[in-house]
C-alpha cells in the first residue's frame, strides 16, 4: 500500500533503510512473458538484493534499490516491456483471476483486465481506484473488496436438449438449485449463483445458455475501512466492461474529494446516483 507522503514517482516505493527503495513494475492481468521475468531477474541482481516480490494486485517489486538508481532501474523494466507504477492517487493496477484460462471461467478475465488498462491504466484521480475482474462466483479475486468489482456469470437455460437424468448438474450444483426427479432435472432459478458449470457437465448438451456477462459491484475496500461494494442489477456484456468502468472513472475524477474513495463518494452523493453515471441501477 502507498500512502500520500511518499514519493510521487510512480512505481518508486520508499524502504524502511534510509535512501532505499523498491521499484514496482505493473504486469497487465498478473501475466509476463519468461523474457520479461528472465529481465527483471537480472534487474534484481545488479540493482537490487537479488529478490523479487509479487504484490496482491499481481504487480512485481524490487527492493533494496539505491534511491539514486531508480530512475535507471525503472529504465530498464520499460525496455523490458513492463511500466513503472500502479501507486499513487491513480487507477491502480487491475486485478484479474484466472477465468480466462480455468475451467470454470465464465468470461475472459485476462483480456478485459488488459483492455481497462489499456485504456485507462494509470490515470490521475482524486485518489486511488482499484478493479478487480474474477470470472465466476467462486471470486477469487474478491472483487466485493474492490471500489469497482467485475464478476463473470452465466445462468442455464434447462430443455435447449433432451435429459437423461443422468444428475451430473445436481451433483456439481453447490446451490442445490437444480434436482433431478424421476429422472428429470428440475431448476429453481433463486437458488442458482450462475456458475454456469452444470452447462459445461452435461453430457447431452441439455443445458443451454440462458444469460451471460458481467455483474457489476460499486464501492467496496478493504483495509483499515472494510466495505463491501454494491451490486449491479443485470448484466453487462464483455465488450461493454471498459465502457462502465470509463464512466465510472470520469464521474469519480470529476466529483470526489482529493483522498475520498469511491465508496465515501457513493455514500456521500448517494447509491441511485453513482450508478446512474455508470448507466446501470443497485440490485435490490
Amino acid at each position: 500500500m502507498t500512502d500520500r507522503k511518499k514519493t510521487s514517482e510512480p512505481g518508486i516505493i520508499r524502504l524502511r533503510e534510509k535512501g532505499k527503495v523498491a521499484v514496482r513494475g505493473k504486469i497487465p492481468a498478473g501475466v509476463m512473458t519468461a523474457p520479461q521475468m528472465a529481465a527483471v531477474a537480472r534487474i534484481a541482481e545488479e540493482f537490487g538484493d537479488g529478490t523479487v516480490g509479487l504484490t496482491t494486485r499481481l504487480n512485481i517489486e524490487i527492493p533494496g534499490i539505491d534511491r539514486r538508481d531508480a530512475g535507471a532501474v525503472a529504465e530498464r523494466l520499460r525496455e523490458a516491456g513492463i511500466e513503472p507504477g500502479s501507486t499513487g492517487a491513480a487507477l491502480r493496477s487491475v486485478v484479474a483471476c484466472k477465468g480466462t484460462v480455468c475451467r470454470h471461467g465464465c468470461c475472459d478475465t485476462q483480456g478485459i483486465a488488459r483492455a481497462i488498462e489499456e485504456q485507462y491504466g494509470g490515470c490521475v484521480l482524486p485518489w486511488k481506484l482499484k478493479i478487480a475482474v474474477t470470472g465466476c462466483p467462486n471470486n477469487c479475486a474478491r472483487v466485493q473488496s474492490n471500489d469497482i468489482g467485475i464478476m463473470g456469470r452465466r445462468f442455464p437455460a434447462f430443455g435447449a436438449g433432451e435429459c437423461n437424468g443422468c444428475g451430473a448438474c445436481e451433483t456439481v450444483c453447490r446451490e442445490g438449485a437444480v434436482r433431478v426427479v424421476d429422472g428429470e432435472a428440475r431448476y429453481t432459478e433463486e437458488a442458482c449463483a450462475g456458475c454456469g458449470d452444470c452447462i459445461a457437465v452435461c453430457p447431452t448438451e441439455a443445458i443451454g445458455v440462458a444469460a451471460e456477462g458481467l455483474r457489476f459491484s460499486i464501492g467496496g475496500r478493504s483495509g483499515r475501512v472494510v466495505r463491501d461494494g454494491v451490486e449491479a442489477d443485470g448484466l453487462a456484456g464483455e465488450e461493454e466492461g471498459a465502457a462502465v468502468v470509463g464512466r465510472l472513472l470520469d464521474y469519480f475524477r470529476e466529483n470526489a474529494r482529493p483522498g475520498e474513495r469511491l465508496g465515501d463518494l457513493m455514500e456521500r452523493a448517494g447509491v441511485e446516483e453513482v450508478f446512474a453515471a455508470a448507466g446501470m441501477r443497485p440490485r435490490r
